[in-house]
């Protein structure tokens, strides 16, 4: 059994919630959330349980890349509409898949410098510990890549449409679909204080990076640095 199967279950169980809470006519971006989120868990585990425990660090690449491939023909085909397809296909905006809009580099690069340097001193504050070995470091900043082309890509585009965002924080726009597929995020990491502590403020930087700039650059670039401080120090 996962160590982490009560942080799934509970990830689970907050996507499930966007179902029946959305609009009727909105529930079929929800499913499509829980649907995929459900993928992810299973592939999750099924590397977890093929590859040795010193490359752990590596299931949630494999996980999201077997999304990101599962999603694909659907993307092409044009099949992963919401509201019974009156939206249409999703769109390269709705994925991220453009430039930052104009203005918002400079604050996505202020806020991410801050809070690398909270974790810094978080991590330095609790002492050097074995995490991983330097060999991990591309494939962690690659895992970040390709876990954000589908968490605050497909997902947050998909959960986007059935709660639209409504509030406006620093600029960005941010709704309770958001907020849920971010706490999702943060307890498939683990329920630990620990990871809980390390893990939420990434996650929040995240979808308030992807929200304030409509790009995929900005919290890729945050994540993979925060990835590699967190390699980096914890040696």
């Amino acid at each position: 059994m996962p160590a982490d199967l009560a942080g799934w279950l509970v990830a689970l169980g907050l996507v499930a919630a966007l179902i029946p809470t959305a609009a009727v006519q909105r529930r079929r971006a929800a499913a499509g959330v829980f649907a995929l989120m459900l993928l992810y868990l299973t592939a999750l585990w099924i590397a977890g349980a093929l590859i040795a425990s010193r490359w752990s660090a590596l299931a949630p690449l494999i996980a999201a890349i077997a999304v990101w491939l599962a999603i694909q023909p659907l993307l092409a085909l044009g099949r992963v509409p919401a509201a019974h397809g009156a939206e249409g296909p999703l769109t390269c905006a709705e994925l991220g898949l453009v430039a930052p809009r104009p203005g918002s580099v400079r604050p996505a690069i202020v806020a991410t410098v801050l809070l690398l340097a909270v974790n810094a001193l978080v991590i330095g504050a609790r002492g050097p510990t074995l995490f991983a070995p330097w060999a991990l470091l591309p494939l962690v900043i690659i895992a970040a890549v390709v876990e954000e082309l589908v968490m605050r890509g497909v997902l947050l585009a998909l959960v986007d449409r059935a709660h639209p965002p409504r509030w406006n924080v620093a600029g960005a726009r941010i709704g309770v679909g958001g907020l849920v597929l971010t706490l999702a995020f943060v307890a498939l990491h683990g329920l630990r204080p620990g990871l809980l502590l390390g893990v939420a403020p990434a996650a929040l930087l995240y979808l308030w990076l992807r929200a304030r700039s409509g790009s995929l650059l900005p919290p890729i670039a945050a994540h993979a640095a925060w990835n590699a401080t967190v390699v980096l120090l914890h040696r």
